[in-house]
């Protein structure tokens, strides 16, 4: 069977070439990259095969053996679609919670978090450590996002 890879699988593709230590400052980032790091080496197990069938010479990092998968993605096992669709279907799930939680969340963030610098998860772990003191709407949304960043 012939398939298209999703769009999704740039988001695959793009959490595939992040450095952890970059980003991993906040207890929340650290638990966000290990789920990601847990969702690659799904995909690099399930794909090992093909990886060596078809992208044995592509130099790994900045996302050149996902590019290499997707040329291939007419030769690539259904075990190894698979798993990139299912990783590709998680890293989009989780985004979308996020944008929601900052939605939701935005009357909290600007309330509890106005000083802290963006990015590494820093409003995101701020918003955690001061989970007693927001609305119940975004408390909601936050022990939505912990929950699943335990499975």
């Amino acid at each position: 069977m012939k398939y298209s890879l999703p769009l999704p699988a740039l988001l695959c593709a793009t959490m595939m070439t992040i450095s952890s230590a970059a980003f991993a400052e906040s207890e929340i980032a650290k638990k966000a990259i290990a789920k990601a790091d847990a969702m690659v080496d799904t995909v690099m197990d399930a794909c090992d095969t093909d990886l060596k069938k078809y992208c044995s010479q592509v130099t790994p990092g900045e996302g050149r053996l996902v590019l290499c998968m997707m040329a291939h993605e007419d030769k690539i096992s259904d075990q190894c679609f698979g798993a990139m669709f299912d990783a590709a279907d998680g890293i989009e799930f989780f985004v979308s919670d996020l944008k929601r939680a900052a939605d939701v969340c935005e009357s909290d963030i600007e309330k509890l978090c106005d000083k802290v610098e963006p990015g590494k998860g820093q409003i995101a772990q701020c918003l955690v450590d001061n989970k007693a003191k927001v609305s119940p709407d975004c408390g909601a949304e936050l022990a939505d996002i912990e929950a699943r960043l335990k499975h």
